[in-house]
């Protein structure tokens, strides 16, 4: 739980929910709890990191910590790491779910400034998160209940939050000015864990749920959780999630990954909370090769093919929303876009390899809610993918820090490396700038 930036009123909001129920016989809550006493100043005020064995009606104070570990880096592979072994070594489990949380790097209301800034920014860097909390106190006006609803103008919404750099990092540690890559987690938990899997992966945090952080995953889990969109601020709401954990405790990777996305479900459907423009799916990694494949076949067909399919792939893809509209992300709907792109070609190879992306899509997505905002022309079928419709908007992604080069060595994406998407991706734009 990373607090470690603009986000610590959220964290502890989170906390507190956690500890409404605790820990149980069977269920154990641990949490590496980083803050930064910057921009909640509730709990004593501390701003290292502690780890917590959450029990009811605990309190986030050093005082009920198992461990207090000084300040550490959440940006770092290695903290992450030494955490999971940590857990699992003192709280040996028939299941582990390890959740990432962190909302991304910014609040709606300065997501405009932030992009802004972006611009100016060299794409060999992350952007800083100093730049972040600048924006945050120089123009939001939220302010949050108790429940982590927030209210602007007279107007109350659980808002939405906006990330940086969202296929390749989740933790946004402002102290220690560090982000934690998806590279980073692939990298520190296949050494940590030695071939060994956790149950879940899931991510409290926007835009995760992609191919690319699949693929990432696909060798230190079974199951991923992750919104195609944006997340609320609100997040996950704990209390609820984990009663529904401890009345199925001894339920396997899969039932718990479904239970979550079913608690989602609810929180962004009832009234107090609803926002229709919500996701979360579940995705089973073990189909991630197969699906990896399927879409190097595909951008290898269509490259070879470009003479021929350019028109149907610029109206396929002209045809299938962008997640986050209007805030320069550039992530589309797999399962939409493939499904725009058959009604718009009539060669065989291309209508193969979209049919099997569309069986491995229907076999590997085992659990999705969309709110009706995200369906239609969005898909919202469970996994996005990266995908500018120009060559312009790739040059002026904020978040792409050379992330879809080949030759890139910046904490590179595996998924890019291996596979043939983004040699298609570079193709097509060279026939559309």
């Amino acid at each position: 739980m990373n607090g470690d930036n603009n986000l610590e009123p959220d964290a502890l909001i989170n906390f507190k929910q956690l500890s409404r129920v605790g820990s149980s016989d069977a269920v154990n809550v641990v949490v590496q709890f980083d803050r930064i006493a910057k921009y909640d100043h509730s709990f004593g005020n501390w701003p290292q990191t502690l780890r917590f064995r959450v029990t009811k009606d605990m309190d986030p104070l050093p005082a009920n910590a198992l461990e207090d570990i000084g300040e550490a880096d959440m940006g770092d592979g290695k903290v992450l790491a030494d955490f999971v072994l940590w857990g699992m070594q003192k709280f040996p489990a028939k299941h582990y779910m390890l959740i990432i949380w962190d909302h991304g790097q910014g609040w709606r209301l300065f997501t405009a400034n932030l992009l802004r800034r972006a611009r100016t920014v060299s794409k060999s860097r992350a952007i800083a998160p100093a730049d972040n909390a600048r924006g945050l106190r120089a123009e939001s006006v939220l302010v949050r209940n108790a429940d982590g609803v927030a209210s602007s103008q007279g107007q109350t919404a659980p808002f939405r939050s906006a990330p940086g750099a969202p296929y390749r990092s989740v933790s946004n540690d402002e102290t220690n000015q560090d982000v934690l890559y998806n590279r980073k987690i692939q990298d520190s938990l296949e050494e940590a864990l030695h071939g060994k899997k956790l149950d879940v992966i899931g991510f409290d945090a926007c835009l995760m749920s992609m191919i690319e952080t699949a693929y990432a995953l696909r060798n230190i889990g079974d199951y991923m959780i992750g919104s195609e969109e944006l997340e609320p601020g609100l997040g996950w709401k704990y209390d609820d999630w984990l009663k529904a954990v401890e009345a199925n405790a001894d339920a396997d990777g899969e039932t718990l990954a479904k239970v979550t996305v079913d608690e989602y479900k609810q929180t962004y459907t009832a009234e107090a909370t609803a926002d229709p423009a919500t996701t979360l799916a579940v995705f089973d990694l073990t189909k991630t090769a197969q699906l990896a494949k399927a879409v190097s076949d595909l951008g290898t067909s269509l490259t070879a093919k470009l003479d021929s399919e350019l028109q149907g792939i610029i109206e396929a893809r002209s045809s299938t929303m962008t997640y986050a509209p209007g805030y320069d992300f550039y992530h589309v709907d797999l399962g939409e876009f493939v499904r725009q792109l058959a009604n718009k070609t009539s060669d065989q190879n291309v209508l193969s390899n979209i049919k099997t992306i569309q069986n491995v899509l229907s076999a590997g997505v085992v659990a999705n809610y969309a709110g009706q905002d995200r369906l239609g022309a969005y898909g919202s079928t469970g996994l996005a993918i990266y995908f500018p419709a120009t060559e312009r908007d790739h040059l002026n992604d904020p978040y792409s820090e050379g992330g879809y080069e080949k030759d890139n060595t910046y904490f590179p994406v595996q998924f890019v490396q291996n596979e043939k998407w983004a040699d298609f991706l570079h193709a097509y734009w060279s026939r559309v700038p």
